[in-house]
């Protein structure tokens, strides 16, 4: 790396007002002497120095600085004079705030702050970005900015920093609208893929991937959730092949070796396999994406109450104590009394309930509420899908196929795919004290065979999902002993004796072998 390169680097602050009055400071400390020289040192032609420092800026490069502003720029003093790049290939000028960097190609243009650092982390001007074609441009936001560069482009925002993007990738992203489509802002440089062949890079909405045998295709949206938890390039379906195709809800996109789809709610993929191959639990251990927890406003309220002499936490204990033996009393809600006592014995710890409890609540088959799909039915549905897409796929290509998919629901607004199914179990049962309306999803993985209508040889295995955060609404209302059990669980809350907590289960894996 070049020693100026880097000392300019280094010396790189975002807060130009503290850059001034450091400067300012430097400037005041000076001695006369300094000060007097630089007023009457000789200027080479073409160069003009700026008092009281004595670094002479020359030619384009002065030109690009003055119309900037000078020293009033965000670029503030030169600290440098003119310096010849590595191979002659160009000029350039070190400031306190930035750099102005020039060639015969490009012409004058500074580089400062989080471009330079980026721009500096691939080598420069020497590196395959080359010089600078462009100042920094302010983009459709009003705040984010883009440089571009001989050899590609570096684009910043608050939320993401600096990245660099160019080649096939870029073409791709800036057909699908760059940073106002679906990817968003660029939330890495383009890596290499394990493989040492492939070339990605990843965006706030998704990624794109290249390959010398497939060419450069985005993958986003829940089809790139799977796609990841499936192994991405090196899982079995390697490479995509395509963009997304879209019909209404339903999307489907091609990849090497399969095809993954977002159908009917129905999340997964399908993709050949040998005559051998043979169904394993890891094949239905895919499930959607945990939510962010704790969310921000999750234990605003948590030991907000003080309690100087505990009576006002013993009384709260024993308030939950009379709501744990009531449930005892009326017996069958081991696990909502499971639990209830969690919450006050290990606040906050997660629980993962037991394969059987899991089991038990997914064959509830009738919610009694409107809006909510019965767990035994979202798994009958993941399940039927899955046969009927490996089937299809088996007739079609005439060989056996595995086709591997989740139910997933939409998000709250009910406008896209994003995970989790919210379901719940019939009221006044243990399931629904328990869990109330919890999110589930169930995965179902098969291998088909050709065959006659009826007649096609699978092999089938299922498990169901579930995850829950344990928490009370202080907006909650629906019956006396709910409501009594829900302020007592507050008031603790408050206290900060108990705390609300994540609830993860995983089904038994269900298989199941022979003819459809």
């Amino acid at each position: 790396m070049d020693l100026h390169h880097s000392q300019g680097v280094f010396v790189m602050q975002d807060n130009t007002v503290s850059e001034a009055t450091a400067a300012t400071t430097t400037l005041a400390e000076a001695a006369p002497a300094v000060q007097a020289f630089a007023t009457t040192a000789a200027v080479a032609a073409g160069c003009q120095i700026y008092p009281p420092t004595t670094f002479q800026v020359c030619g384009a490069i002065r030109d690009k600085y003055n119309q900037m502003g000078g020293p009033t720029s965000f670029l503030l003093f030169p600290k440098s004079n003119e310096l010849t790049n590595p191979g002659n290939t160009g000029k350039r000028s070190e400031f306190i705030g930035g750099n102005i960097y020039w060639s015969a190609a490009t012409g004058a243009h500074p580089v400062a702050h989080e471009f330079l650092f980026k721009w500096g982390d691939h080598g420069y001007e020497t590196g395959f970005l080359k010089y600078p074609k462009t100042d920094e441009i302010v983009l459709s936001d009003g705040i984010s900015r883009r440089q571009e560069f001989q050899g590609g482009h570096i684009y910043w925002s608050p939320a993401t920093g600096a990245h660099s993007i160019q080649g096939l990738i870029y073409d791709k992203w800036k057909a699908l609208g760059a940073e106002t489509g679906v990817l968003k802002f660029p939330t890495s440089d383009e890596i290499v893929a394990p493989d040492g062949k492939g070339r990605f890079t990843t965006f706030q909405g998704g990624a794109i991937y290249w390959h010398p045998n497939t060419g450069a295709h985005p993958v986003y949206g829940p089809l790139h959730m799977f796609w990841g938890l499936s192994g991405y390039e090196a899982g079995p379906y390697g490479y995509p092949t395509a963009g997304p195709v879209y019909t209404g809800d339903n999307v489907s996109q091609t990849f090497q070796r399969g095809t993954l789809r977002l159908w009917d709610g129905q999340l997964g993929g399908v993709h050949q396999v040998d005559d051998s191959e043979e169904l394993t639990l890891d094949d239905t251990w895919v499930f959607p994406e945990y939510p962010v927890w704790p969310k921000a406003d999750t234990f605003a309220d948590w030991n907000t109450v003080d309690d100087p002499d505990g009576s006002l936490s013993e009384q709260n204990r024993q308030e939950a104590n009379m709501v744990d033996n009531a449930l005892a009393t009326l017996g069958g809600y081991d696990v909502t009394r499971y639990l209830w006592r969690h919450m006050y014995e290990d606040p906050g710890l997660a629980v993962t309930l037991a394969p059987s409890t899991v089991d038990e609540w997914m064959e509830e088959s009738f919610t009694g509420i409107p809006g909510f799909t019965a767990p035994a039915l979202v798994r009958a549905a993941n399940r039927d899908h899955t046969v009927a897409t490996a089937i299809e796929f088996a007739d079609r290509l005439n060989k056996p196929f595995k086709a591997t998919f989740i139910a997933i629901g939409k998000d709250e607004e009910g406008d896209e795919y994003k995970g989790w199914i919210v379901t719940r179990g019939l009221s006044g049962t243990d399931q629904w004290y328990a869990a109330g309306g919890y999110s589930m999803s169930a995965c179902t993985s098969v291998i088909a065979r050709p065959g006659p209508a009826g007649r096609h040889p699978i092999k089938l295995v299922q498990q169901a999902h579930t995850y829950d955060e344990y928490d009370f609404d202080p907006e909650y209302t629906n019956s006396l002993p709910v409501d009594f059990a829900t302020e007592i669980a507050l008031r603790g809350f408050r206290l900060g004796i108990n705390k609300w907590f994540q609830v993860f289960g995983h089904g038994s894996p269900i298989a199941w072998e022979g003819l459809r």
